[in-house]
């Protein structure tokens, strides 16, 4: 479960806003009820054409596909999978459908059902609860988890408003089809809201949490958001390649 929110968080990434944050924010993912003392580190740059995320982590995004960061060029449409410390894996949307239709079909997999629109009345409530988080003040929803004692706190702010463009397009063709989708990502991933703490209450007790340490605006420093000069750039024959060694 720490897994999965960390993924959401960090695939948090075309909607079109009038005011793209520019910024920094950092998250940190892990459980409170734990004894392995894992956390998730989570570091998110925006700016007005681009979004970067890096984790102090590899995640499994899909078959063949590790990542550790991302990024998300709008001006270029297309994203950067970092790999390793030297390689990463530009790729576009049209080539990631591709590959994702040959990757289910592969496996036998159906294609994912046309997404229905979020029903925000039916499945959130706002609990009418305020806070400042790092100087954003956020309102709290809940929504009902997947077993009858827990409930999912998710804090939001309108102050800060991201274009999430590829990541979101991206998430929709393979994430929705390859993870769990207990917390809807449209919660997480709107034109109109960013969220700045996420908990998942079981029975009283707090057992994941995605919570922002630091938020910071604007981007001063533009090269966390370019990907780096010798980072080696992989095409999608590549991605494919490491699936079918994997099978």
């Amino acid at each position: 479960m720490i897994r999965k929110l960390a993924l959401l968080i960090f695939l948090m990434i075309p909607l079109t806003v009038s005011a793209q944050f520019s910024g920094v924010v950092n998250y940190d993912v892990y459980n409170p009820q734990s004894s392995t003392g894992e956390v998730v580190n989570i570091n998110m740059a925006f700016s007005e054409n681009r979004v970067a995320v890096d984790s102090n982590i590899s995640m499994n995004l899909m078959a063949g596909l590790r990542a550790r960061g991302v990024y998300v060029r709008h001006d270029l449409s297309d994203f950067v999978v970092v790999t390793t410390d030297d390689e990463g894996i530009k790729i576009t949307k049209s080539e990631l459908d591709n590959l994702v239709g040959m990757i289910n079909q592969f496996q036998g997999r159906k294609p994912a059902p046309e997404q229905k629109p979020f029903d925000w009345g039916a499945r959130v409530r706002e609990t009418g609860e305020t806070k400042d988080i790092h100087g954003y003040q956020s309102v709290e929803f809940e929504l009902d988890g997947d077993r009858e004692d827990e409930v999912i706190s998710v804090w939001l702010t309108d102050r800060i408003k991201v274009d999430w463009g590829l990541l979101l397009d991206a998430w929709m063709s393979v994430g929705a089809s390859q993870f769990d989708q207990e917390i809807p990502i449209e919660i997480l991933m709107n034109a109109n809201s960013f969220p700045l703490l996420v908990e998942v209450n079981r029975g009283g007790r707090v057992i994941y949490r995605a919570e922002s340490t630091s938020v910071s605006s604007p981007l001063t420093d533009l090269s966390q958001v370019n990907v780096p000069q010798g980072l080696k750039l992989l095409g999608i024959s590549d991605l494919m390649m490491n699936f079918f060694r994997q099978q």
